[in-house]
């Protein structure tokens, strides 16, 4: 069980990542100059937005200066959830709560022959049954395939969200969450109910370009071009609406009047959040525009 909590726990922080495939289309990254960092301004109110990548390599560091403008012009930093509260045995216990399906029903009830086999096929690979499994629910098991492909490919240190709320902390700088691990806890194992069949396919698919996806994001989070994360976005929408809803809008919808509230305080927040909620067709930057704020792509 400890193994299990520890792949959630990796899962937490990648939520939102996608594989991004190489595209043209580009709406808010028009040259490579500059980071994935935005200055919102409206009433002579200032807002930074940065978008994260959750897990980082270590050749990945030192990041953008962008970012630590952003942070050292801000009075509060605003992340998604507080990943830190999983040690919390209040929160071990709720997400253990919520691992399982009901018991009169099992993985191969739920799912039909083919992606059955399918998702027995991708545990397998990476070296246990999915009659190990059979009682998990399908979002809880991909999100353990992917956390072991991630670390599969190098990908284990903490990103951006984690190096500045360590660095928030030392410097006595306020704190704030977007949403509550419960939630967050929430939106990951109900994701792909009423759909479990389109969704393991999604994932699994997904998986399959993990490696070369993660190296286009972050090449895009880190030169400023978003031509792959708009492509994944756009992708996403068409073919898989329930997960588009699930992941993106849904909690962008819950995250706006937030923003609203952080430019109306008159202090200076520095929200920062997965890259794949900044841009795209539905990114919060759109939002902000779509609201009458001014977004600027910081440059230094």
């Amino acid at each position: 069980m400890k193994r299990i909590i520890s792949f959630l726990s990796v899962m937490l922080l990648i939520a939102g990542l996608v594989s991004c495939a190489t595209s043209s289309v580009n709406t808010h990254g028009d040259s490579a100059i500059g980071s994935s960092v935005w200055k919102i301004t409206k009433d002579g109110n200032t807002m930074y937005l940065g978008g994260s990548v959750h897990i980082l390599r270590e050749t990945d560091f030192p990041l953008p200066e962008e970012f630590d403008f952003a942070f050292s012009m801000s009075d509060v930093l605003v992340l998604e959830a507080d990943i830190e509260q999983m040690e919390n045995e209040l929160v071990v216990a709720y997400l253990i709560s919520q691992l399982f399906l009901p018991d009169n029903i099992s993985l191969r009830s739920l799912l039909d022959a083919e992606t059955y086999e399918l998702l027995s096929a991708a545990c397998s690979e990476f070296g246990f049954s999915i009659d190990d499994v059979s009682q998990m629910k399908p979002s809880m098991i991909l999100n353990m395939l992917n956390s072991l492909m991630l670390q599969r490919i190098g990908l284990v240190n903490p990103g951006v969200d984690f190096y500045y709320m360590d660095k928030a902390k030392n410097e006595n700088k306020q704190i704030a969450f977007l949403e509550t691990v419960f939630e967050q806890i929430e939106m990951l194992v109900t994701m792909g109910d009423g759909y479990e069949n389109e969704f393991v396919r999604y994932s699994l698919q997904d998986m399959e370009n993990t490696e070369s996806g993660l190296e286009l994001l972050i090449s895009d989070w880190r030169n400023g071009t978003f031509e792959n994360v708009e492509k994944s976005l756009i992708e996403m929408k068409d073919q898989w609406p329930s997960i588009y809803r699930s992941l993106i809008t849904n909690r962008h919808d819950l995250w706006m009047p937030q923003f609203e509230d952080f430019l109306a305080s008159g202090d200076v927040y520095f929200v920062v959040v997965g890259l794949l909620h900044t841009n795209g067709p539905d990114g919060m930057l759109r939002y902000l525009e779509d609201a009458g704020y001014i977004v600027e792509k910081l440059i230094l």
